[in-house]
Parts: C-alpha cells; sequence; structure tokens
C-alpha cells in the first residue's frame, strides 16, 4: 500500500510540474474571459448607422429593371447612403461572389474611394469625442489581412482611430458597410481565447489533438490527487485504530 502512494505521489508530481503552467494559464484565461463581458467585447457601442431612413420607396418598383442589367443579382437593398459628399440613394446589390452599389436612375455601378470611406467611417464612429482617423489601409488579399478579421471579407478597408481604445473599423470596400468594429478589450479577449483552447494559429479549432491531451492528462492528475487525498485519510485512521 505505501509502494503504491509512493509511485502514485511521484506520478502526480511530475505531471503537476510539466503540466502545471497550462492549468493556471486555463485558469488566468478563463477567469479574464468571465469578467470581461460580451456585449461590451463585440464592440458595439463603438458604432452606430450612417444611413439615412428610406422615404422613397417608390424606386422599390425599379427592382425589375435591377434584374434585367444584372441577372447574377439574389438580392437588392436600398440604401440612402452618403457618398461623394451627400446622401445619395443607392441600391446594395449582392450576388454569389460579391456585393456592389448601383445608381438606381442609371442602373450603373457606384464605386467608393478613399473620400467616401473615410466620410462612412466618421459617421459610423460612436465613441466619445470627434473621431480622428490616424490610418486608412485597403486590402485586397485575404491572406494580408489581419487575423481580427476573417479572410472571407475581402477586400477591405482598415480605418483606424485616435482613442484611447484603439477602435478600428472594417469597410466593405465596395459598398461601405460597416463589417466590424475591434478595440483594445476585444484583442486581450481575444488573447485569452487563444491561450485558452490552444490553437495559436486560426483561433478556432477547440477540438485539437493537444488540447484533448492535455485534458486528458489533466484529468489523470485530478484522479491522482483523489488517490493521494484518500489514501491520507484512510491510512490515518488505520494508524489511529492500530494506536487504539
Amino acid at each position: 500500500m505505501q509502494f503504491k502512494a509512493l509511485g502514485t505521489r511521484k506520478i502526480h508530481r511530475w505531471l503537476t510540474l510539466l503540466f502545471g503552467i497550462q492549468l493556471i494559464i486555463w485558469s488566468i484565461t478563463g477567469a479574464v474571459m468571465v469578467l470581461l463581458q460580451l456585449p461590451y467585447i463585440h464592440g458595439h457601442h463603438l458604432s452606430q448607422p450612417a444611413d439615412k431612413p428610406i422615404t422613397r420607396f417608390e424606386l422599390l418598383e425599379r427592382i425589375p429593371q435591377l434584374s434585367e442589367h444584372y441577372p447574377q443579382a439574389i438580392e437588392a437593398a436600398l440604401l440612402s447612403r452618403y457618398v461623394q459628399g451627400e446622401f445619395q440613394y443607392l441600391f446594395r446589390v449582392r450576388t454569389e461572389q460579391t456585393q456592389f452599389l448601383v445608381n438606381p436612375n442609371d442602373f450603373s455601378r457606384s464605386d467608393l474611394g478613399e473620400d467616401d470611406i473615410i466620410a462612412l467611417a466618421e459617421r459610423y464612429y460612436a465613441g466619445r469625442g470627434d473621431p480622428v482617423i490616424t490610418q486608412l489601409t485597403l486590402f485586397t488579399d485575404a491572406h494580408e489581412l489581419p487575423g481580427e478579421v476573417a479572410s472571407r471579407h475581402a477586400p477591405v478597408w482598415q480605418v483606424e482611430f485616435a482613442d484611447a481604445r484603439r477602435t478600428t473599423f472594417y469597410l466593405a470596400k465596395d459598398t461601405g458597410d460597416l463589417i466590424t468594429q475591434r478595440h483594445q478589450a476585444w484583442r486581450l479577449f481575444d488573447v485569452m481565447w487563444m491561450l485558452h483552447i490552444m490553437d495559436y494559429k486560426d483561433r478556432s479549432n477547440i477540438s485539437s489533438w493537444w488540447i484533448l491531451a492535455f485534458a486528458g492528462i489533466t484529468f489523470v492528475i485530478a484522479l491522482t490527487g483523489l488517490w493521494l487525498l484518500s489514501y491520507r485519510y484512510i491510512a490515518r485512521g488505520w494508524r489511529r485504530l492500530w494506536r487504539a
């Protein structure tokens, strides 16, 4: 019995020494992710609608003509969007491959430039104070996109603001839609999530072989710890009975 306890104690000690750091990381990252509220992490409080409400509903009657010009379209929506220095009515057309804006008068495509993206980003911004843009970057290659935005959204504009949160907007290149917003708390949460699930590349795989292996080893650590704890009290009880 004593020999088995010594062997179990050695297994427990070495497993704890080798894998205890990851156990600490799981505890810390889990606590941080619980404390950070998801609505705040998503950053919806940093953005607001930039389009005006629709009032000219008669333009919707032009959708059949729109489908003649763009037969590949699978969806169309009417917007009042700030383009070229003023609010204009535009159709947002979606196909299986892309989205783009169309002028409802002559059905020509309406392309957005840097000035349009800047103006839209300033209208999307809902942070404290006036929006001050520090950097504007166009990403056309999905492989060049920062990890904080999904590659499927390329091409996109990255708009960085000069505020304490380091707010960053990602706007669709061809429509000006706000795809997502990022800030410092989201980036902290992302690092905690990466360390917690042990996916250091894509940060999405929660069932990799190494996390399953670590989970199994953690279970062994717990079992050996319970065995040592129960052995201690059982042995102590036998000693008391023997002395009595």
